[in-house]
């Protein structure tokens, strides 16, 4: 994602603007009150281009709580005990437990010198908490975290790792309320301690549920040890996945995901993510906050959830970013896809899958143009890297198809095709639009999508004849409005998404696309998760709306609709924007259609070359002018369902500032 940064009331024109969709040819009739105030025709004998099975797929990068905290199910924070400690020795996330009110003879201490792994090659200086117990008189004393999210008779799987010095007693860990003298939820014992590093298991299934619980663990008698690599994951994770956020991805049915960037792509190395997850290192998130990273969530773990979700992975390879080079990206190629036989291939199988990933997409880099990103370069620079990664990856595996960073700048994707283009099979560009850009006119954010479609025209112009016989497609991999809360979570947002979408689906040369991002990292995430809820924006549901009603054929559409004006993005614009598609069995029609009016449209559809039959559905996502969807009101903006009896002729009120899908059985 770039570092890029609603407006008045649209006023009503007197005319209707009569839209050939496919070319925005306008025309204009005038309006009888008492009727119906849009039409939508459609042909459906006439199919003007395809759509690509791959058009909606979804984004997730390791950014903030994007992966931490929100897609992975690991409850315990800085489990690795690395973060910077506090004067008494305590990392961030960690507390003095029961509380540090009075002297007790217990002491904590941040060591970088006994660790486990101990023979770890980190990225990060490796520390465990070392311990310190005075009197072995029984008191209870030791470490939490509080604000841990619990159910009742849910199992918790934990473990940690601990070497005893002279330390003589055992370890207690509990769930339990966040209070001194509170109660305590469940509790387990560990013992048999030994002088070398060994993992502890235990099971943890509260009587109760609680929102804050406190998580401890606790150390009952006298001595020195060491704990380290702790974990706590509940039971109805699904291979390290929150249950409560996978379904959420499920549900959008995304065609593809990418990961694991965005920015971040240009800082991270695959090796890190590999491997048994205690031994795996943490890592300086440069491009977001400087976060300390875990590895917990890495290649395996990334193809298994698209496996779940029925997506196919696609990664991001660090070019030239924080040491990155050609080899690192082909040996992580080769990890994937590689048999086992091979050097990297028998790493993925000694990691548990001896079958390859057989992943199919690869991008090579991210925004390279932008100075924010490491590896940053002019275009020429880059197109020769990407020749030089994209032999040493095709070596590896010739099947791969390869993603190049494209920019919204002509110059550069020019620059890009000439050099790299016969080894090009997709142009990777984002779309950012927000506060900045509308200059105080929401009329601009209404109407700016459709800006679009020239620009894609252009773009196929040059690759036509920088690239002559070359099948080069855009994926749109990142995308979305940037606007302030609570607007982000808006209709607002959601509007534009939808007729950004319907220019996706009006261009042939678009094979992929993404929102940014799948699951938070910034505002613009379209699942929005806490510790302990989970809420979907209004773009989510159009994402939702529109991967579940994708057709294979586009069909000839008019528009006839209400016109604004914008003061930068254009004259004449029709407040109803709607693309026709047809499903791949030919039985369903698809109208998407966007009313971006603050007043109901009421239109009059035809169809035309096709027998309708009488039963069709109408979806909608709208809400109260003016909502958005929030941990306090996730369901303010929702989907609604209804059936309705049409002919080949029928009428359709359209609501206010909302998205729907008509779906037309056909004969």
């Amino acid at each position: 994602m770039s570092s890029i940064r609603t407006g008045r009331r649209c006023w009503r024109s007197q005319l209707l603007a009569v839209c050939l969709l496919s070319g925005l040819v306008a025309a204009t009739v005038a309006v009888d009150a008492t009727s119906p105030n849009a039409a939508i025709t459609v042909d459906a004998s006439k199919t003007e281009g395809t759509i690509s099975p791959l058009l909606y797929g979804q984004f997730d990068e390791i950014m903030y709580g994007g992966v931490k905290g929100g897609l992975y199910a690991e409850l315990l924070r800085d489990r690795s005990f690395d973060e910077k400690p506090n004067a008494a020795g305590l990392p961030r996330d960690w507390e003095h437990d029961p509380d540090d009110r009075d002297d007790d003879p217990i002491t904590f201490h941040w060591d970088d010198s006994v660790f486990y792994p101990p023979e770890q090659h980190s990225e990060v200086p490796n520390h465990s908490l070392r311990v310190e117990v005075g009197s072995g008189d029984g008191q209870r004393r030791g470490v939490y975290q509080s604000s841990v999210p619990v159910q009742a008779r849910i199992p918790y799987q934990g473990y940690l790792w601990a070497k005893k010095g002279d330390f003589n007693g055992h370890i207690a860990v509990l769930l339990a309320e966040n209070e001194v003298g509170g109660e305590t939820y469940a509790s387990a014992n560990i013992s048999d301690l030994t002088n070398d590093w060994k993992q502890y298991e235990f099971t943890l299934t509260p009587t109760k549920s609680d929102p804050l619980a406190r998580f401890a663990i606790l150390f009952y008698g006298k001595g020195r040890i060491w704990v380290d690599q702790a974990s706590l994951i509940p039971g109805d994770a699904v291979d390290g996945v929150r249950r409560d956020v996978l379904d959420r991805i499920k549900a959008l049915r995304p065609a593809f995901i990418r990961w694991p960037g965005g920015n971040v792509a240009q800082d991270y190395h695959w090796m890190w993510g590999v491997g048994p997850r205690d031994q795996r290192t943490s890592w300086i998130n440069l491009s977001w906050g400087n976060e300390l990273e875990p590895s917990d969530f890495g290649t395996d773990e990334f193809v298994q959830l698209c496996g779940n979700v029925g997506a196919e992975p696609s990664i991001t390879v660090n070019v030239e970013g924080r040491g990155a080079t050609a080899q690192e990206a082909a040996a992580w190629l080769e990890y994937a896809n590689g048999a086992p036989e091979t050097k990297y291939g028998a790493m993925r199988a000694a990691n548990g899958h001896r079958q390859p990933f057989h992943v199919k997409y690869w991008e090579v880099g991210n925004e390279i143009w932008g100075a924010w990103v490491r590896g940053h370069s002019d275009a020429e620079t880059y197109a020769h890297n990407y020749v030089r990664y994209a032999q040493a990856m095709k070596a590896v595996d010739p099947s791969i198809k390869l993603i190049a960073v494209g920019d919204n700048n002509l110059d550069w994707d020019r620059t890009v095709l000439k050099i790299a283009g016969p080894q090009i099979d997709y142009l990777a560009i984002h779309h950012y639009y927000g506060t900045e850009e509308m200059k105080g006119d929401r009329r601009n954010l209404m109407a700016h999508p459709l800006h679009y479609l020239d620009s894609y025209k252009q773009l196929s112009a040059l690759i036509h004849d920088t690239v002559p016989g070359r099948d080069i497609k855009l994926a749109i991999n990142e995308w979305n409005t940037f606007l302030p809360l609570p607007e982000q979570h808006s209709m607002q947002s959601a509007l534009y998404a939808a007729r950004l979408m319907n220019v996706f689906e009006r261009t042939d040369l678009i094979a992929m696309s993404a929102v940014s991002d799948m699951v938070n990292g910034w505002p613009g995430g379209v699942i929005q998760a806490s510790r302990r809820h989970v809420f979907a924006t209004p773009t989510y549901l159009v994402n939702q709306l529109y991967s579940g009603h994708l057709g294979t054929a586009r069909l000839a559409t008019q528009v006839t609709s209400p016109t604004f004006d914008s003061s930068l993005e254009g004259h004449g614009v029709t407040f109803l924007d709607a693309v026709a598609t047809r499903s791949a069995d030919g039985k369903q029609l698809f109208i998407k259609a966007v009313n971006t009016d603050d007043e109901p449209l009421r239109a009059t559809v035809k169809v035309g070359g096709a027998t309708v039959l009488p039963d069709a559905s109408v979806e909608t996502v709208s809400g109260p002018v003016g909502a958005s969807n929030s941990f306090e009101h996730p369901d303010a903006i929702g989907i609604s369902r209804k059936n309705i009896k049409i002919a080949e002729n029928f009428t359709i009120e359209l609501p206010e500032q909302s998205v729907s899908v008509i779906v037309v059985e056909l004969k």
